[in-house]
């Protein structure tokens, strides 16, 4: 008997803490822990953290070794070549890229890939969607890319959604 009580003492007093940190989950420390954006690296992540932008090529087979280093120093360039269309400075804070390593196996048949680091999302939008110095680099290497995929993603963040962007 001694014993059922105990364990029934225990759940209560478990239940009664769960409950609590429920009702404190905004204010208290335990709540930075229980709530669902506490996954992000940083909960104090800025309301607009960097934007990283990922492009991931596949190159045709008659690609030149010629028009692969042209393709890849037009792509580099857009670091400086990209101007805000407020300011008129370069916007896009680096470009790093190279061919596929990956000892994996996975890469599914993509050779090379670039790293574009914007400081907001609203340069990336830019960058891709109006842009002329991206667009004229899409028309140059567009033909010579027989697949791309790009992705993208805020710094440190994994669950919430950042809004006011």
């Amino acid at each position: 008997m001694f014993r059922s009580r105990s364990l029934v003492g225990a759940a209560l007093g478990l239940l009664a803490l769960f409950i609590f940190l429920l009702t404190h989950a905004r204010t208290s420390t335990f709540g930075s822990i229980l709530h669902t954006s506490s996954f992000d690296r940083n909960p104090q992540v800025a309301a607009s953290p960097s934007t990283t932008h990922i492009v991931l090529f596949k190159f045709h087979d008659n690609v030149t070794p010629g028009n692969l280093k042209d393709i890849t120093l037009q792509m580099l360039g857009l670091e400086k070549s990209c101007l805000h269309p407020t300011t008129g400075a370069p916007y896009i804070k680096s470009i790093t890229g190279g061919k596929g390593n990956s000892p994996e196996g996975l890469q599914e048949g993509l050779t090379h890939g670039y790293v574009v680091q914007f400081s907001s999302n609203e340069d990336r939008d830019y960058y891709v969607n109006q842009d002329p110095a991206h667009d004229a680099f899409k028309k140059t290497a567009g033909p010579f890319i027989e697949k791309a995929v790009v992705f993208d993603f805020q710094d440190g963040v994994f669950l919430r959604t950042v809004t006011g962007l």
